[in-house]
């Protein structure tokens, strides 16, 4: 009688040997956990790596078909291309923002800027054909719009009043002999030339630093929305700039805008807004750019000591405060 209650179908048994099995093996995995479990989170990682690489290999090759198939139909951009309004430039002296609103994308306008910077000269229209990636159909579209000054011309010089040729610039444009006679100090001081064409620069070389706005700044070549937007809140976020170099911290400034700024603009550090140390709260102070928590903290907790901190130099005793710290901050800090 019994037996009928301990008999079991083939499948059955199956069954029960499996889940035996199974139970066998979940066991095994709870006495071992210390030594897996450490190690799980780094296997998956290792995993979810591996299949990020593959997603960016296959991306990167099917942008690679893309452009091969693009530029075999030469129809690569064509609508980006279109698009641009194209306008009369020196390709010796074009930025990489100009060659971008031309049509050009980075990667040939990083090309041209590449040549340029190992001593390349383009002295006719038909050297720019050479460019690597320009296509043909570029190259013609571009072609009436080249004008190229003569080897005389000091390209260092003129790239930087380059700018002045956009629609934008409510100022007259430089012919190439204002360009050429036109010469830059070694202390970024803009020397104008003497012949009286230099007139239609005094508004761009009256432009204070600290009081100028973001549509005077858009006006020169090379500084749209965003980057005069930055130029603006870092200057809020200081207080006022006490030098012209320090438009080099802004990250997004193109290297010939930020030289055109550094030519063009001069400051006034009377309008630079300083911040009273002896009364400013902790967190006044670490939101200033030039001054960490612990050093904040060191000016709230030497003012309660000494009852007021008189002059910079008393923060010159701390290891916080390095020598080019005390530099910059005693134009941002009041007593």
């Amino acid at each position: 009688m019994w037996k009928d209650f301990l008999y079991f179908s083939r499948g059955e048994r199956r069954a029960i040997v499996a889940l035996t099995v199974i139970i066998i093996l979940i066991q095994i995995a709870l006495w071992t956990a210390d030594c897996w479990i450490p190690v799980l989170p780094e296997k998956l990682t290792k995993i979810a790596g591996i299949q990020q690489e593959l997603k960016v290999f296959k991306d990167t090759l099917s942008g690679q078909n893309k452009y091969e198939s693009y530029r075999d139909t030469g129809l690569k951009h064509s609508s980006y291309s279109n698009s641009s309004k194209l306008t009369n430039f020196d390709p010796n002296t074009a930025d990489s923002a100009d060659f971008v609103s031309f049509g050009l994308r980075p990667h040939i306008a990083k090309n041209i800027l590449k040549y340029r910077s190992k001593g390349g000269v383009f002295r006719k229209a038909e050297d720019f054909a050479r460019v690597y990636g320009l296509s043909s159909e570029q190259f013609e579209r571009m072609k009436p719009f080249i004008k190229i000054h003569s080897e005389k011309t000091n390209y260092s010089s003129s790239s930087v009043f380059s700018g002045l040729e956009d629609e934008r610039t409510p100022f007259s444009a430089l012919d190439s002999e204002t360009i050429s006679d036109t010469t830059v100090s070694e202390g970024s001081e803009l020397i104008l030339p003497q012949n009286g064409a230099s007139k239609n620069l005094s508004s761009f070389t009256s432009m204070e630093v600290n009081r100028v706005d973001t549509v005077i700044l858009q006006q020169l070549k090379g500084v749209g929305g965003i980057t005069a937007n930055r130029i603006v809140q870092y200057r809020n976020r200081l207080g006022g700039f006490y030098s012209i170099s320090q438009l080099k911290e802004i990250n997004g400034i193109y290297p010939d805008a930020l030289s055109r700024l550094q030519i063009l603009m001069k400051v006034d550090t009377t309008q630079i807004v300083r911040i009273n140390a002896n009364k400013a709260s902790l967190e006044k102070l670490k939101s200033h750019p030039y001054l960490s928590f612990y050093q904040a903290k060191v000016i709230v907790e030497l003012r309660k000591a000494r009852s007021g901190i008189k002059n910079i130099g008393e923060l010159a005793e701390f290891k916080e405060f390095s020598k080019a710290d005390i530099e910059r901050l005693k134009w941002y800090l009041a007593f």
